[in-house]
């Protein structure tokens, strides 16, 4: 006759079974225990945090430096091949709007920003690179799961759109799209 066999929970001592027991449920109960609730990533029709970085140029200035511009702030990074792609894309869809009516912005999230500093000089990016090497604004305030991500922002920086991968920013149907959701016009044909 066989007997059956222990499974692994079944040879513990009970003692031990109900500690382990008790430490789950206490686990489980911990969130219930805080008075914050977890912050939600900013969504379509939200305002865009005003965020502050280190430009890979030196200078310090934060998005409010923007007052009154729609803006195309792209997540990115060295290590991101479909991010590296859409760069040139990037550089001439800034290339097709007045600064005063619609900036491209970069972040890198590259650990290392002179990798990143290194590659926007090799592409002559014209437009601001900015720094987000520990991903605090990226993971923590966004919650940005995955590269490219890029948002556009209306002039009162609030958010029209969140568009999740690489696209090819200068064609002409993209740019329609973009000038639609900003209200902005294009001064160069695509």
């Amino acid at each position: 006759m066989l007997l059956p066999k222990k499974t692994a929970l079944a040879s513990l001592p009970r003692r031990r079974l109900l500690q382990l027991a008790a430490i789950g449920a206490a686990a489980a109960l911990l969130p219930a225990c805080s008075d914050t609730t977890p912050e939600e990533a900013p969504a379509q029709g939200d305002h865009f945090p005003d965020i502050v970085l280190p430009g890979l140029d030196g200078r310090v200035a934060p998005l409010s430096a923007y007052a009154n511009v729609a803006l195309v702030v792209n997540f990115w990074a060295t290590w991101c091949e479909p991010c590296r792609r859409e760069m040139p894309d990037l550089e001439k869809l800034n290339a097709l709007f007045r600064p005063e009516d619609l900036r491209v912005i970069g972040i890198t999230v590259d650990s290392d920003a002179n990798l990143a500093r290194e590659f926007g000089m090799r592409l002559k990016l014209t437009f601001p690179l900015l720094s987000d090497s520990n991903q605090a604004l990226s993971n923590s305030a966004l919650r940005i799961t995955g590269f490219p991500t890029t948002y556009l922002l209306r002039r009162d920086h609030s958010i029209a759109s969140i568009i999740i991968g690489a696209r090819e920013w200068a064609e002409p149907k993209m740019v329609d799209e973009i000038e639609q959701q900003l209200a902005v016009q294009r001064i160069a044909a695509v």
